[in-house]
């Protein structure tokens, strides 16, 4: 886990302009780069970019550390997936308010392949437990680390209601647990890990397991032998999750396998070798070919078009387990008519709900009138219930004929508001 301490800005030397030119010059690349906020903590040029702007101007060195930077050399810069809306365990932002300091967001949390709290074998959520909505851990041009930017609340506070979690799978704890030690161990590399010594390890790896065959051990790690011949003969770096694939069939842990520590390490026993294959993604079989009875599909087809209730082409689609495209490519007539039934149901719905709603929206309409506002969207959606709004399409086109039969043609109510 990585925690940032606190930043101090230089002051002002003599005559010397503050901050520098050329830490200005940073900012402003980043600013008109492509590159967004959540790729600050990956191991791109966004990452280098802000990490050596902020030293300079805090005189905090190595804060490249608090990203995933010194990995940039045995992790592929593609194969870091960091998560677009920000991720965290509320366990561990509520222990650092109960420890007695600021609560900070942990860099494990930015990868999409983190997905669980080891510490406290929780999921990682990405949503308030007070307000429910997403992204709300750090989209605000004002962050203030622990509290949702939508409605304030604290993000390591109890959830409004219990809901049911996915049972967390062993495979999700160990890869969470494997990043984990990946940060633990990168503050104290004094040395940046090399792509030689990856290629070193690795190459040691499939010389004692599989005998130096490179084939046979792309088939043990589920990876194509392709992929492992390009980490070996040419350039390329494996990305984080092709590493976790090798340390889960090797044994030998994923900080061990990127710093090239080798020593020590021996083959998975059997047992272990079993234990191991939990991790080892499944080789996907081909589904035997099926044979579909059109003359029992059409019996069906004729059921749905007579039967009391329209149902959508989809839905039969979904019930027979044919595809939409194979029903109009055999039993076209049968099938137009079953769709447009249903269409034709979805026009009687949609003025039915119409007609139910409008004296809601006259209702509502004259309530925010006598109370001197704007005839709009928002007053409005204050005012109705929310299966009224729901059940309206078109809403908007609604509410202007709503106006006009309200106040007519009236110039000051002209306006409405979005």
């Amino acid at each position: 886990m990585t925690r940032c301490g606190t930043l101090r800005t230089a002051p002002a030397c003599g005559s010397h302009s503050w901050p520098p030119p050329a830490v200005m010059k940073l900012f402003r690349r980043f600013a008109d780069s492509a590159d967004r906020p959540c790729s600050v903590s990956s191991a791109r040029s966004a990452a280098l970019t802000w990490s050596s702007a902020l030293s300079a101007l805090t005189s905090i060195p190595r804060l490249d550390r608090l990203t995933f930077l010194p990995w940039r050399d045995v992790i592929s810069q593609n194969g870091l997936p960091i998560v677009s809306k920000g991720q965290f365990c509320p366990q561990c932002l509520a222990e650092d308010q109960a420890a007695g300091h600021a609560p900070y967001f942990r860099l494990t949390w930015e990868l999409k392949t983190v997905s669980v709290c080891p510490r406290h074998r929780v999921r990682l959520s990405q949503h308030c437990p007070c307000c429910g909505k997403d992204n709300v851990r750090h989209a605000a041009a004002l962050v203030v680390p622990g509290w949702c930017t939508k409605c304030g609340a604290f993000l390591g506070g109890q959830t409004r209601a219990a809901e049911p979690e996915m049972a967390i799978e062993a495979v999700e704890l160990w890869r969470a647990r494997q990043v984990y030690e990946l940060v633990r161990v990168q503050q104290s590399v004094e040395q940046a890990p090399s792509r030689d010594m990856l290629v070193a390890t690795i190459e040691h790896i499939i010389g004692e397991m599989d005998g130096g065959q490179a084939t046979r051990f792309a088939g043990r790690v589920g990876l194509s032998k392709g992929t492992v011949h390009y980490w070996l003969k040419s350039d390329k770096t494996p990305t984080l999750d092709a590493s976790l694939a090798v340390a889960s069939q090797s044994g030998i842990g994923l900080s061990r396998l990127l710093t090239g520590q080798s020593q020590g390490w021996t083959p998975p026993t059997q047992g272990q070798q079993l234990a191991l294959t939990l991790f080892k993604p499944e080789c996907r079989s081909k589904s035997p070919a099926r044979t579909i009875d059109w003359e029992e599909v059409d019996r069906q087809l004729q059921k749905f078009l007579h039967q009391p209730n329209p149902v959508s082409v989809r839905e039969v689609s979904r019930q027979l387990g044919i595809e939409v495209r194979q029903l109009y490519l055999r039993d076209n007539q049968t099938t137009r008519q079953i769709g447009q039934r249903w269409l034709a149901y979805l026009r009687r719905r949609k003025v039915a709900n119409l007609q139910e709603a409008i004296p809601h929206l006259e209702s509502a309409g004259k309530e925010v009138l006598m109370a001197g506002k704007s005839l709009n969207l928002r007053e409005m959606k204050a005012r109705l219930p929310h299966e009224v709004t729901q059940s309206i399409q078109g809403f908007y086109g609604v509410l202007k004929d709503v106006r006009l039969r309200l106040v007519g043609e009236s110039p000051e109510h002209h306006k409405i508001s979005v």
